[in-house]
């Protein structure tokens, strides 16, 4: 026989003394939770242990109707934080319709469960100051959804992150950046993040999954950092990353001291952790980024040379739209082997168009981009930018490409350390092939 659903309806109070305990009872002893109305959690977070369904009550615009605040944390803090902290072995947690408009480091974080769905929410912040964990000299980070394994370890669910819109400096220019008298124009410039002049925003950010991941039909706004980010996952892991769409018209913070300001979306091997790589496919996303020195979509090879550090392989990087201004990279395949980069279009100004480039072998690991293959792509009305003293000061082969004048850009470049790779491009578009054994070819 069936077991009865067990629901509850809560009403917000817009009150830090009652609301998040309100919350917190109803999802431990319930297996439908309704919110409706304000909820005010003060400096309390709500965790959440077993399975259940928690869904706001009410749309209107589009807009859920519920919503969910938090407010009186001191800054700046070192621990990690969230409005719903998911951790609970082989629970199924759904999470959906609710509007939440203030919170401090992270606001959906998971850490275990069986499955993780997070669908239909809007999750929004005036400006990001004042909010991320401190993380040392890389700055304060601020994510709209979080999921990250228990210390060490692994995620093992299901993670579904649909239909969302998250915006992280809904204020714009007078909440996403504070202008310094036009110094953040010039390319050079950088934010002193270890001092809180800025902060890094994540929209989604994955990392150390070892199932399912589907990233799909959301809209993120704004994450200077990275609109969607997926690092570290198992080889069992399935990343999707589908039918997107990420704008951003706020500065980047070149996050761990990149040389992009900030990324649409962003793929990596083995970041903080020696992982092996895994399958992904970023595919029909629209990414429009309004700010200089921006790229489009980035899949990396691993940081570290450790034991059980492996490169991505075999991924799809497939008909997305990316628009640039005053790019930096439509496209870059770094470390990284056999992927299909195919039918994108790309849009805008940019030094380089799409990038294939690696680095030499590092212990066991054979670090160049090897076998990758570029065609189908339409970048008729992408304008590569010319050369200039900022590309100039930094033609050292892996930024920039190298000229006996400087620098040179192109719309694709290859650099020293590919083999192998195939690349069809209109008889207009310029290549720069400073690899081995790759092939061009014109049509």
């Amino acid at each position: 026989m069936r077991k009865k659903r067990r629901s509850i309806v809560v009403e917000g109070r817009n009150d830090s003394r009652v609301d998040a305990q309100a919350v917190q009872d109803a999802v431990d002893y319930y297996d439908e939770v309704i919110l409706r109305g304000t909820f005010n959690f003060g400096s309390s977070m709500v965790q959440i242990s077993k399975s259940v369904v928690i869904g706001g009550e009410g749309r209107e615009n589009d807009i859920p109707t519920t919503t969910i605040y938090k407010q009186g944390w001191r800054f700046p803090f070192t621990e990690f934080d969230s409005i719903f902290k998911v951790d609970g072995e082989g629970a199924d947690v759904t999470i959906e319709n609710i509007h939440f408009t203030d919170f401090n480091h992270t606001c959906i974080w998971g850490i275990q469960c069986n499955s993780l769905n997070v669908k239909n929410n809007r999750i929004t912040l005036m400006t990001g100051y004042g909010r991320g964990e401190s993380f040392g000299a890389f700055g304060d980070a601020v994510i709209g959804i979080f999921v990250w394994g228990p210390e060490l370890g692994i995620f093992k669910g299901e993670v579904t992150v649909e239909g969302n819109y998250i915006d992280l400096a809904r204020g714009g220019a007078f909440g996403g950046f504070l202008t310094r008298g036009g110094l953040e124009d010039d390319p050079e410039y950088r934010l002193d993040l270890f001092n809180h002049e800025y902060y890094m925003g994540f929209g989604v950010a994955v990392h150390r999954s070892s199932k399912t991941v589907s990233i799909e039909n959301n809209v993120i706004r704004n994450a200077n950092a990275r609109g969607i980010a997926t690092t570290c996952n198992l080889p069992s892991a399935d990343v999707r990353i589908r039918n997107n769409t990420i704008l951003s018209d706020v500065y980047g913070s070149y996050p761990f001291s990149s040389p992009e300001a900030g990324a649409g979306i962003l793929a990596q091997s083995a970041w903080g952790f020696p992982s092996p790589g895994f399958n992904v496919d970023i595919e029909g996303n629209i990414i429009r980024l309004d700010k200089l020195n921006h790229c489009g979509i980035i899949v990396l090879g691993p940081v570290t040379d450790r034991e059980g550090a492996g490169k991505l392989s075999g991924g799809v990087i497939r008909k997305n739209r990316i628009h640039l201004k005053n790019g930096y990279e439509g496209i870059h395949v770094r470390k990284c082997d056999d992927f299909e980069v195919t039918d994108n279009t790309i849009s805008g100004e940019a030094y380089y168009g799409i990038r294939i480039s690696g680095r030499s072998k590092s212990g066991r690991l054979d670090l160049r981009a090897l076998n990758n293959v570029v065609e189908g792509n339409d970048m008729r009305d992408l304008r590569v930018r010319d050369p200039n003293e900022y590309s100039n000061n930094h033609a050292d082969g892996r930024m920039f490409a190298e000229s006996p004048g400087g620098s040179a850009t192109a719309y694709v470049w290859l650099n020293v350390n590919t083999n192998g790779n195939i690349i069809k491009v209109s008889s207009n578009e310029t290549v720069i092939d400073q690899g081995e054994d790759n092939t061009i070819r014109y049509g």
